[in-house]
């Protein structure tokens, strides 16, 4: 069997903490409906619109659907995991030499602003920043390509014939220096583009060829050591002394020249004419994650991303780090703070400056990928911080701004980081270099000083450059720094840079009373502002070489009510275009801010007051925790408390189309600022998910939809949606429960018939918390509306005509529910004033309620339901409570009678077991009218965690805790009329220590209803088979045993979830396809032999998803998608399944799977 997996869908919020979100133009890389990366007509990487958000561990890349900028954003189409591991076992890291160590086991802390929610997690992203480096380079024809580097170049045993450059290096040398001249030389030969080869002189096979140099060079014990070859001959140019006074260039030319001569010898370079040259930019991109164990990690794209870890455990043994770290106040305890802020600039598409912000202070990482990896890291300040922002200026320097997380008076400490290349060490001056590598030297930063003004700790920064003003022949520029955090006022600071001769005089502000300011306790902050109040005063001076820099306080904007989260200057279409400031904030609004005749207001609001007060998050939202523009400004992404994606379009006014750009238009100034003060903002589908681990799932009978609940205290609705003409998006279109209690378990107990009103109606389900009840729910007429037209919408777009369908028009189903204040229990709409006797559903002892007043059934337009619609009009109104149970329920599992038969559909449940043998028995319910058949006793003595029905109802298997497997058969002559000892079902067989841990799953194989199989702690999957026999009654007969193929490093890698598929033809029913999904996430489908004749066969691996597909967390359960109609495909044919998965780590991630046979 050839085996094709895609990821189709991955359902998750973002993490409830600032810094998380970002909305940028990315690469293309390989989307949902599993096409590869976008490529432009160049051969460069496609760019198109990517919201990228974190939740837990995952990094979520939704891109648009087209490259047109009013393209929909519904989904996550990829998501990277990083490979660093828990850091529990981890040992302590060293702060001396090099090396890759381990990070160390630290408390769990949380950052500044991350969510409760977020804790259960082991380790989440706090934090995300975006960057992007253009290098100009010289691109060569591929007909004329030569190697670059060593990895190109050939192997080093036939070197001296097949290269012309030669460096005898030593990979097991003391010698600090010497291994650090070898690296730099090598960094050197690639950035110039020359081809080379190393002989290592610690490998023995090369020790002739290294004595051979030596004797050629009269230096031994010496490296580098750098030799041309010509004709098999070797000429020394000489040591690393050498390389560094010699002119490359020239080497380069004398390299060209000798393998024009010896083509036969060495690898083939001609001569390159302007003609076949061609200029061209290199541009890089890339994101650097923080995460609350303080672990950094950087992704590069590189036709895929790559992740390079720069701070923490990197469990790749070949992934070597050379990490130099300034012991100067850094310690392995600040290195393992949860990190409130991150942000990172690129020097060049090699080398990326990060910095990270936490309550240990402000730490530096510079990290430098070449032949190998370097990260140097050091600490610039020990103040608590809650911020940090990278600036990049035009004078072979940066900018980084950090925010203090002070009690008061709080703190925009400024710094500036000189950089410049290797050819330009006249410009470095004064300057310290902290870090020298072979095309560029980073200096020591610069503490230029502090802003005060903030009474509360400094949490959000924006920068706006390139202002228009009217400069009356002076050599100035002028900036913006936008500063806010949780005093809600939000500052906006001018940066005016002057040349070092301007006459004018600026006046500083004394430090003197900055400081005795500093030191009031109950100083108002408007003492500060007072201070400023002169002309030509400012905060501080910046001096640069050749030029200085004065800031100044230009506006205090108020109109926030709580902590401001998030602030983004808009991209100016022009020069001349007003500056326009996107702030967020707790107060549950999005403002955007213009200055009118110098006077700086809030001209938009967008947001949502909605919800429920007092309610469950999964019901109201509260506040944003960040807001981003789109990268062409027509659009606003904010990122909700609850961690939903919200997202807006600005429409256009009268109709008319955006403006014409570069001052073509001679009003286009006046009509872009009239466009963004009358804007209206109009709400798009939000992205959503749990945020908390989700529990437990269960598909609609007939695979319309997929419920799933988690302990976020929500029940949510997954539906395909059109979007466009042929593509699908699973996407949350409903809410039907939002409790108060955490949620664990449901099951569907709908048939699959909705048109008869025998057995039970479709669209009911089931569910469990932390509670002692179960409650019944039966889907709202809204529901079914918008359901009904999502599914003729996909049917048209698959060309089917017909698209009427029969779904359930029963009479006593209500519009929709609403929940009450302070309420548990979802009801039916206040106005109908409905009892719940009327709308629960068709009963044989209850009358039917009278019809409600027909709804006449409009086109839904597909406008699907806003995040506040989610979690108020999209209820499901509670029909019945289940009693008995004596604690916190655990599991559910559902046996569907056929269409017709006498035989009621049933739901098994069972609960906690607190010490008490009595309460792990499993009570059996009748999904119709809610009474309780049996309870099944003796079979468990702790509580029951996996339980399932077999397809034909003749068995219930159970395991749990104790590692019992139990089989429950159904007696002849079904259920008792009134007895619930046994409710039709008795133990008939068992097998006691099962497995050597906990059981965590079992389920039974569809097609062959007497097999079954079961996941354990214990790292095994074991195939059960339940044998009739005459004498001793059934006996449960062990038929294999396998392990995941993925383990993870670790000895054995438990089993948390199993699934069997169903619909699998009739000529290969010998085999059972089984998706198994471990603790750390991972997933595989394996074929499994299942008939007698099969027991000599062994379980085959069909796929095993990979890492950045796959969850992050534990998996908690597995599910395959019901085929209606059943899969009759032929041998030799495709099977198409589709396999929904949830974790722990809070997301849902459905998988199109293709079997060929």
């Amino acid at each position: 069997m050839e085996t094709s997996c895609k990821l189709s869908f991955h359902g998750a919020s973002g993490n409830s903490c600032p810094h998380s979100l970002l909305w940028v133009e990315a690469p293309c890389s390989t989307n949902i409906d599993g096409k590869d990366a976008c490529a432009a007509d160049d051969g460069n990487d496609q760019l198109v619109d990517t919201v990228i958000y974190a939740s837990s561990g995952v990094i979520n890349l939704a891109t648009s659907h087209t490259t047109t900028s009013n393209s929909c954003i519904t989904s996550v189409d990829k998501t990277l995991i990083t490979r660093t591991l828990d850091h529990s076992s981890a040992p302590l890291p060293s702060l001396q030499g090099n090396h890759n160590e381990a990070a160390a086991a630290t408390k769990r802390v949380l950052a500044r602003g991350e969510a409760v929610e977020d804790a259960a997690a082991s380790r989440s992203v706090t934090a995300l920043a975006w960057f992007t480096s253009t290098d100009t380079a010289t691109v060569i024809d591929d007909a004329v390509a030569t190697p670059t580097s060593s990895q190109e170049a050939p192997s080093s045993q036939t070197s001296s014939s097949n290269n012309n450059l030669v460096v005898l290096i030593s990979e097991g040398n003391f010698n600090f220096t010497q291994t650090a001249n070898q690296k730099n030389a090598l960094q050197l030969l690639t950035d110039f583009s020359l081809s080379y080869t190393t002989i290592d002189g610690m490998d023995p096979t090369q020790r002739e060829k290294r004595n051979e140099l030596f004797d050629i060079s009269s230096i031994r014990g010496n490296y580098p050591q750098f030799f041309l070859c010509k004709n098999q001959e070797y000429e020394f140019l000489g040591n690393y002394e050498w390389l560094e006074s010699c002119n490359l260039d020239e080497l380069q030319k004398r390299v060209n020249a000798t393998v024009s001569s010896t083509q036969d010898e060495v690898v083939a370079v001609k001569e390159q004419t302007d003609s076949e040259i061609k200029s061209g930019t290199s541009t890089s991109f890339g994101i650097v994650s923080a995460f609350s164990d303080g672990t950094v990690t950087l992704w590069k794209w590189q036709k895929e991303w790559v992740e390079y870890v720069l701070i923490g455990h990197d469990p790749d043994p070949t992934k070597l780090v050379n990490r130099h770290v300034d012991q100067d106040g850094l310690n392995a305890d600040n290195l393992q703070e949860s990190i409130a802020d991150i942000s990172a600039i690129s020097l060049n598409t090699n080398t990326t400056l990060v910095a990270t912000a936490s309550s240990k202070g402000i730490i530096l990482h510079l990290s430098n990928i070449g032949t190998e990896e370097d990260v140097y890291s050091r600490q610039i300040s020990h103040h608590a911080s809650a911020s940090v922002h990278f600036v990049e200026t035009s004078k072979n320097e940066c900018y980084l701004f950090a925010g203090s997380a002070s009690p008061r008076h709080n703190k925009v400490w400024v710094y500036t980081i000189p950089h410049f290349p290797q050819n330009d060490m006249e410009s470095l001056g004064n300057n310290n270099a902290w870090v020298t590598l072979p095309a560029l030297t980073i200096c020591d930063p610069v503490c230029h000083g502090s802003l005060l003004g903030h009474q509360d700790w400094i949490s959000c920064f924006a920068w706006l450059d390139n202002l228009n003003v009217e400069s009356n022949g002076e050599d100035r520029e002028e900036a913006l720094l936008a500063s806010s955090g949780h005093d809600a006022k939000i500052r906006l600071w001018k940066f005016v840079t002057r040349a070092s001769s301007s006459s004018e005089a600026i006046e500083v502000i004394d430090n003197e009373d900055l400081t005795t300011i500093e030191g009031e306790d109950e100083v108002d902050e408007a003492i500060i502002d007072d201070l400023e109040e002169e002309e030509g005063e400012a905060r501080l001076m910046i001096y640069h070489s050749g030029s200085s820099t004065a800031v100044s306080l230009e506006a205090l904007l108020l109109g926030h009510e709580e902590p401001v989260t998030s602030l983004t200057w808009r991209k100016r279409k022009n020069i001349n275009d007003k500056a326009c400031l996107l702030s967020s904030s707790m107060d549950r609004t999005i403002l955007l801010w213009m200055d009118d005749e110098d006077v700086w207001a809030p001209v938009s609001r967008v947001g949502s007051a909605g919800g429920i007060l007092g309610g469950s998050i999964g019901a109201s939202l509260m506040g944003f925790v960040d807001a981003r523009f789109s990268p062409n400004c027509n659009r606003i992404v904010g990122h909700g408390y609850g961690g939903s994606i919200h997202l807006w379009t600005q429409e256009e006014l009268g109709g008319v189309e955006a403006i014409e750009t570069d001052g073509e238009k001679q009003d286009g100034d006046d009509e872009e600022e009239d466009e963004l003060l009358n804007a209206r903002w109009v709400a798009d589908p939000c992205i959503t998910g749990h945020f908390r681990s989700v529990e437990d799932m269960a598909w609609d009978p007939q695979g319309e939809y997929l419920l799933t609940t988690s302990t976020d205290q929500t029940t949510r609705l997954w539906a395909e949606v059109m979007v466009g003409s042929s593509k699908r998006r699973w996407v949350e279109v409903g809410r039907p429960q939002v409790h108060g209690y955490d949620m664990t378990s449901i099951a569907c107990v709908g048939g699959a018939d909705a048109s008869s009103d025998d057995g039970v109606p479709r669209h009911r389900f089931i569910s469990g918390a932390d509670e002692k009840v179960l409650r019944v729910f039966d889907a709202p007429v809204s529901t079914l509306r918008l359901l009904r037209s999502l599914k003729e919408s996909r049917l048209a777009s698959c060309g089917d005509i017909n698209t009427t369908s029969n779904e359930d028009s029963a009479s006593w189903r209500v519009e929709r529910a609403f929940l009450p204040s302070l309420g548990l229990s979802n009801k039916a709409t206040a106005d109908q004033e409905q009892e719940s006797s009327k709308f629960s559903g068709p009963t044989n002892d209850d009358e039917f309620a009278e019809s409600l007043d027909t709804l006449e059934r409009k086109h839904f337009g597909f406008m699907l339901p806003s995040e506040r619609d989610l979690g108020v009009t999209t209820l499901w109104p509670e029909t019945r409570k289940l009693f008995g149970h004596e604690s916190e329920l655990v599991c559910l599992d559902a046996y569907r009678a056929p269409l017709g038969s006498d035989e009621p559909s049933l739901v098994a449940s069972s609960c906690k077991a607190r010490n008490d043998v009595a309460s792990a028995a499993i009570r059996l319910w009748n999904a119709k009218d809610g009474k309780c058949v049996g309870i099944l006793k003796g079979g468990h003595r702790s509580t029951v965690s996996t339980m399932s029905f077999s397809r034909d109802g003749e068995y219930l298997a159970s395991s749990g805790k104790d590692r019992r497997i139990c089989i429950w058969k159904k007696v002849q002559g079904g259920l008792p009329s009134s007895d619930e000892s046994s409710g039709g079902y008795e133990l008939t067989a068992a097998a006691d220590s099962a497995h050597k841990r906990i059981v965590w799953s079992v389920h039974f194989c569809p097609s062959m209803p007497n097999i079954i199989a079961s996941g354990s702690r214990d790292g095994f999957v074991k195939v059960w088979k339940v044998c009739e026999t005459t004498e001793d009654g059934p006996q449960l007969k062990e038929l294999l045993k396998f392990e995941p193929s993925t383990k993870g490093g670790k000895k054995s890698e438990p089993v948390t979830a199993v699934a069997f598929a169903e619909g699998l033809p009739d000529d290969i029913i010998q085999y059972g396809i089984l998706g198994i999904g471990t603790e750390s996430g991972r997933i595989e489908v394996w074929a499994v032999p299942v008939s007698d004749n099969s027991a000599s066969e062994k379980p085959t691996l069909l796929h095993a998803v990979e890492a950045n597909d796959s969850h992050f967390d534990t998996v908690k359960k597995l599910s395959w998608r019901p085929l209606a109609a059943g899969n009759n495909a032929e041998s030799g044919a495709a099977l198409a399944f589709t396999l929904a998965s949830c974790s722990q780590d809070s997301g849902v991630r459905i998988f199109d799977i293709t079997v060929s046979i």
